[in-house]
């Protein structure tokens, strides 16, 4: 207990400090570049996420899941992992061209080409970092992020400033991977062997759960992605900057539950089903109890906040913030849901939840974006992908596992339900102490609960 004490320690002190330079370089990047660019390097990164669901840091978690003992399993995955990703490099610069043609966007096929030179620098890094995440080593993963997040921020700044515009990105992205790799190699120590051509036979063992994983990462980038393709397509560059800068900006607190997902994952896999249970019911009360009041205060601050802290130019992305804020706190139990299934060795039954959903989300991006522009899209996301999907999620887990719904449900209610309540109060009160309202409320209607505070506590 004292190492996971520690690993979320680490990994806390590594999100406050890796998300506020990010949060600082979005401020400052809107402030140097326009929306028109922030947009289309939003468009690059829907064919450069796809390609990174494929790299070794997603194969390689079936290290952590089944261990390291097999020298033969380690060998092969690693293999498999570089292998991988240095197909992706060609992959995503041919990727890249469809996608530019489609909307219109010549710059983007270049930009999408040389960023894909990420997949050959951080060849293998992935498989380092998941021997790091399989022995607990969190504070040596929370160094890697910490170092890569400065470089990244480093250099992205200083190319934005000497006026190379969106290729600014580029660099940054560069210099991230580059740091990352280095760091997960030195940290990791292990030597692997590399082989061409892995032995299919020790792959066999664990190629389903590999498939499973990989499909459940390719049907969350389809549902959250849908969006940047319909506004890219039918509404330009411009507005789809707005909107992807205000969606980054409201998902910041899921980006912290997917961080800590590798200390969850790990935790999970050691223990039996009934403990698996109550620490994945302790785990969500807790992502409710902490992330309710930020995304209601987030809610709350931003009509005033986003043009304050962008500027006036962007306040038309205020209501995209609001509405995509929803889907961002539905997001984050849906993380832990997923985390949670393929924890028990069950990435096919997520990847089948996942995809029910793929049909759902870019006909309604569409009707949003027809019906009201990128504030229709974030509608769109807040009730079908958001508040809709989870719930479906949710039972569909609950069933998968066979655990009572009421045991993972029932510890999130209250405070999402003292959220709700407390910014409905607040938004009548003086704008001056509006969050202070919100605050204080919210912890009266927590505190003041009859049953335990944390889940399965006696």
């Amino acid at each position: 207990m004292k190492l996971l004490r520690t690993g979320g320690m680490w990994l806390g002190v590594s999100f406050v400090f890796g998300k506020g330079i990010q949060l600082l370089t979005q401020v400052l990047m809107a402030r140097l570049l326009a929306p028109g660019e922030l947009g289309l390097w939003a468009m690059v990164l829907v064919v450069h996420v796809l390609a990174g669901l494929f790299r070794d840091t997603a194969i390689a978690q079936v290290l952590v899941q089944r261990g390291l003992k097999d020298r033969e399993r380690v060998d092969a995955v690693y293999s498999l992992g570089v292998n991988v990703s240095l197909l992706l490099t060609l992959m995503q610069a041919v990727a890249g061209y469809p996608l530019a043609q489609f909307l219109g966007l010549s710059q983007l096929w270049p930009l999408a080409a040389w960023v894909g030179i990420v997949h050959l620098i951080g060849a293998g890094a992935g498989t380092h970092g998941a021997v790091l995440q399989r022995q607990l080593r969190f504070r040596e993963l929370a160094l890697c992020d910490l170092a890569s997040a400065l470089w990244r921020t480093g250099v992205s700044l200083t190319a934005a400033l000497l006026g190379v515009g969106v290729w600014a990105f580029v660099l940054g992205e560069w210099a991230a991977a580059l740091s990352d790799a280095l760091l997960k190699r030195r940290f990791s120590g292990y030597h692997f062997h590399y082989h061409l051509r892995p032995d299919p036979s020790v792959l066999k063992g664990v190629q389903s759960f590999i498939g499973g994983l990989l499909a459940v990462n390719l049907a969350v980038l389809v549902n959250t992605s849908s969006d940047n393709l319909v506004i890219g397509r039918l509404l330009g560059p411009t507005a789809l900057g707005y909107y992807a800068l205000a969606y980054q900006l409201a998902m910041v607190p899921v980006i912290a539950v997917s961080h800590f997902n590798r200390l969850h994952f790990a935790v999970l896999v050691q223990r039996d089903r009934m403990a698996q249970g109550a620490y994945l019911a302790q785990s969500l009360e807790l992502y409710a109890l902490a992330g309710a009041p930020v995304f209601a205060l987030a809610w709350l601050t931003a009509p005033w906040g986003l043009p304050l802290l962008l500027g006036p130019t962007w306040s038309q992305a205020v209501p995209v913030m609001q509405w995509v804020l929803v889907f961002a706190y539905a997001r984050g139990f849906m993380s832990l849901l997923g985390t949670a299934l393929n924890a028990l060795d069950r990435p096919g039954v997520n990847a089948l939840i996942n995809w029910v959903l793929v049909p759902l989300a870019l006909p309604a991006y569409a009707l949003g974006a027809l019906s009201g522009g990128i504030v229709g899209v974030a509608m769109a996301a807040a009730l079908v992908m958001g508040i809709g999907a989870t719930g479906w999620f949710w039972w569909a887990t609950c069933r998968s596992a066979v655990w009572p719904v009421g045991l993972l449900s029932a510890p999130v209610v209250w405070p999402t339900a003292s959220a709700l309540v407390s910014l409905l109060v607040a938004q009548y009160t003086p704008v001056s102490i509006q969050p202070l309202v919100l605050l204080g409320l919210y912890l009266a209607l927590v505190m003041g609960q009859k049953q335990p505070l944390f889940a399965g506590s006696k």
